[in-house]
């Protein structure tokens, strides 16, 4: 999709796939902390800090100046390691969604997933069959593997990965940097975590930096894969090809939306009660949970009314 030039020039010009949209998912989680599930908690741990302290030396091994530099500063290296620890998690979270969002994609092109509902379902039900996957963080240094977080520890996907991934991620996230002054005298920055509203669930695509913020990043990368009929429906919808990555990021959202609804269905199903109980105790509540969910998006700042419409574009 773009023009022929030598393969140096296209990644200079970033046209290319960025990682940095990863990293930026990392640190909404590593930021937000206390999302949910024990992979958290667990990381302040003296079991982790010993595995790490294991991993670290080994790592260095023969390198006195970096033995010295962590002999110093101890708590430096245990926070990278904390940050590599997130990032084994994101991977194994995406080692998962990865071939659904794949499937999903075949199911389509078979004409097997029709509707919103359709897609709803299957979601629903592939994050039940990979919920109890083990969730940890394994290094190889010389040969030798070092558990810094075992499996043996018990973390699962649904409640260590794909929750916390939820709310820090499409919920929270952060202010990207130029957006908003991170200067706590200006007060553009939410004090309490709880205000955070910066993720893709919010985001408004045209005017950057109002509600949420569009993963622009991801837009980009997104654009290199995309099949032939989201080509041709963007291009009757589009303003020309400048336009395409805006719709690319609107169609993002609601399926990012999709996704969520998912996530909270699984997550009453594994927590409460079904939609079809007949005891009036545990439909109120589903209901409390529901209304609990729904309340996130009435907030002002959400301003789902003007970006969630059919003519938004």
């Amino acid at each position: 999709r773009s023009t022929k030039m030598p393969k140096l020039f296209h990644h200079l010009l970033h046209d290319r796939i960025n990682m940095e949209f990863a990293e930026a998912c990392m640190q909404a989680m590593y930021w937000h902390r206390g999302m949910g599930g024990r992979f958290d908690p667990y990381l302040d741990t003296e079991e982790y800090k010993q595995n790490a302290d294991r991993a670290i030396k080994a790592y260095f091994k023969g390198n006195p100046a970096m033995l010295a530099a962590y002999k110093l500063f101890p708590d430096m290296f245990i926070e990278q390691v904390r940050v590599m620890s997130y990032y084994s998690n994101l991977g194994l979270f995406w080692e998962v969604m990865a071939p659904v969002f794949f499937e999903m994609s075949d199911l389509y092109d078979e004409g097997k997933i029709a509707s919103v509902p359709d897609a709803m379902n299957f979601l629903v039900n592939g994050i039940f069959a990979v919920a109890g996957r083990p969730i940890y963080h394994h290094v190889y240094i010389d040969g030798e593997m070092f558990e810094i977080i075992p499996k043996s520890v018990g973390f699962t996907w649904l409640y260590e990965a794909a929750l916390p991934y939820v709310e820090a991620v499409f919920y929270r996230t952060a202010p990207f940097r130029g957006t908003k002054s991170y200067n706590a005298q200006a007060e553009q920055v939410p004090a309490e975590q709880a205000d955070f509203h910066y993720g893709i669930l919010y985001a408004d695509v045209n005017p950057v930096g109002s509600a949420g913020i569009p993963p622009t990043l991801l837009m980009d990368d997104m654009y290199h894969f995309l099949p032939q009929y989201l080509l041709d429906y963007y291009d009757r919808h589009c303003r020309g090809k400048d336009d395409m990555l805006v719709q690319l990021g609107v169609s993002f959202q609601r399926s990012m939306y999709c996704v969520t609804s998912a996530v909270i269905q699984a997550l009453r199903a594994a927590l409460l009660y079904p939609l079809d109980d007949t005891n009036p105790k545990h439909l109120e509540k589903n209901r409390q949970f529901f209304e609990s969910q729904i309340d996130r998006f009435k907030r002002p700042e959400a301003r789902l009314s003007d970006i969630q419409s059919q003519d938004y574009r």
